[in-house]
């Protein structure tokens, strides 16, 4: 199967799986370095050979029967003792240096890894996290008070369906996932601009496209009307993601007489 070639390689007995392959042993397997005297310096086997390497800067040891700090791989005098490092300003990291008792400070990374909120910092109390504006784009769907969530029936309201239920959305759907290449936070806003439809409604179709992306590309992408596309995206769930989504618009344009065949985006009644 060419899907398993690349996990495959060949052993004296035979193909293998990769894990049973043993291409590239550890040479340090049955390494046993032995400490050195120095207790700024810790054993360690790279590529085989024995080392002795530095412990981080900083850590403590015995100097001339007192407490001292490890510095490049030498016990020296704690030259940070009794050294306060204090700048008043909650956006930075005060610290001292060991290597010659001076205090630097760093800027405070104040990263949330949250994608509907702004990241900022008050020198009075520290990192903050605004929320950007609801109906911002995000990866699963639109920001909400400051969380990325995924709406229910965000398509049912008049404008929407009067939108969706065009003949041209099927096209201008497409245009928009090709044109984004599966980038689900392209698409959504592309749908906005090219169909008029609002923020929510277009949030769904981001992550429908990735759904589609990621489990039917190898069918949907050479034959997108086929049955076996309209399957795979059945069987992986994408159809039920982005019904749930934007609601039953396969119903709701029916009673306008006008129905969206939007090819992979069509939603099953």
């Amino acid at each position: 199967m060419r899907y398993l070639f690349g996990f495959l390689c060949v052993c004296a007995l035979g193909v293998m799986p990769l894990v049973g392959c043993d291409l590239f042993p550890d040479p340090c397997l049955d390494a046993d370095c032995p400490q050195d005297d120095n207790e700024c310096t810790v054993a360690r086997c790279r590529n085989g050979s024995c080392t002795n390497e530095p412990v981080g800067n900083g850590t403590g040891c015995t100097f001339g029967g007192l407490f001292g700090v490890c510095v490049d791989g030498v016990c020296g005098e704690n030259l940070c003792e009794g050294v306060v490092c204090d700048d008043d300003d909650a956006c930075t990291y005060d610290h001292c240096a060991y290597v010659d008792g001076s205090c630097y400070v760093t800027p405070t990374v104040c990263n949330d890894q949250n994608e509907c909120t702004e990241d900022g910092c008050d020198p009075a109390d520290g990192c903050k996290w605004t929320p950007v504006e609801d109906g911002t784009f995000c990866f699963e769907g639109v920001c909400r008070a400051g969380a990325c969530v995924l709406p229910t029936d965000a398509c049912t309201n008049a404008a929407d369906l009067a939108a969706v239920c065009d003949p041209g959305f099927a096209d201008e759907a497409e245009t928009c996932a090709r044109d984004a290449i599966g980038d689900p936070g392209a698409t959504a806003p592309c749908l906005v601009e090219n169909t008029g439809v609002s923020s929510d409604c277009a949030s769904c179709y981001g992550p429908a496209v990735r759904c589609i992306v990621n489990s039917c590309s190898h069918v949907c992408g050479p034959t997108p009307d086929s049955q076996e596309c309209d399957d795979c995206l059945v069987e992986n769930g994408c159809h039920t993601l982005l019904a749930s989504c934007t609601g039953d618009l396969a119903s709701a344009c029916d009673t306008d007489g006008t129905v969206s065949d939007v090819g992979a985006f069509e939603v099953q009644p």
